[in-house]
């Protein structure tokens, strides 16, 4: 009984990690999705709140924040990592037991455990798109904008024929 334990604790163990990641990163498209797939990303799209969808913000700033090349930039506490898990854990059961039992239990039917990581990607997408929705965000990346020079890229880009097809070059 206990190797099964830990061949299904192995199992969920890597669903978990590729969902967690794939909701909360948006992941990349993946093999073409079914109709059990999309109906899953419809319901866990639907089912999230704003409340959640700040905690899957916070947990996906708070485990970028681990890596090298960023870990000089946030003060985060493991104490606090810990309760993002722990916050995140209870909203990703939730949806997948509760809201979405049905739609989860199609996918797994019909294309397998992994592709319920699939289901998450629109999810991850659409917690993304809020971050830059926040206008001082939009602020920050815009500020990146004056330190490029655009008449250097519309002269490498924009040559005539580029600017013939835009219809800007008429009669020609």
């Amino acid at each position: 009984m206990s190797r099964l334990y830990a061949v299904i604790r192995r199992k969920y163990s890597i669903l978990g990690t590729s969902l967690v990641l794939l909701s909360c990163l948006g992941g990349t498209q993946l093999a073409s999705a079914g109709p059990a797939v999309d109906q899953l990303s419809d319901c866990l799209v639907k089912s999230t709140t704003a409340t959640d969808k700040t905690t899957v913000l916070q947990w996906t700033y708070a485990a970028l924040s681990v890596h090298p090349d960023l870990k000089a930039f946030s003060n985060i506490t493991p104490t606090q990592k810990d309760q993002l898990d722990q916050k995140l854990a209870q909203v990703l059961q939730r949806i997948i037991v509760e809201q979405c039992s049905a739609q989860t239990k199609a996918v797994i039917q019909t294309e397998g455990l992994q592709a319920v990581g699939q289901s998450f990607q629109q999810l991850g997408r659409d917690a993304g798109e809020s971050i830059i929705k926040d206008p001082a965000v939009n602020q920050q990346l815009q500020g990146t904008l004056r330190y490029i020079d655009l008449n250097k890229i519309a002269m490498t880009f924009l040559t005539p024929d580029v600017l013939g097809k835009l219809g800007v070059f008429r009669g020609q």
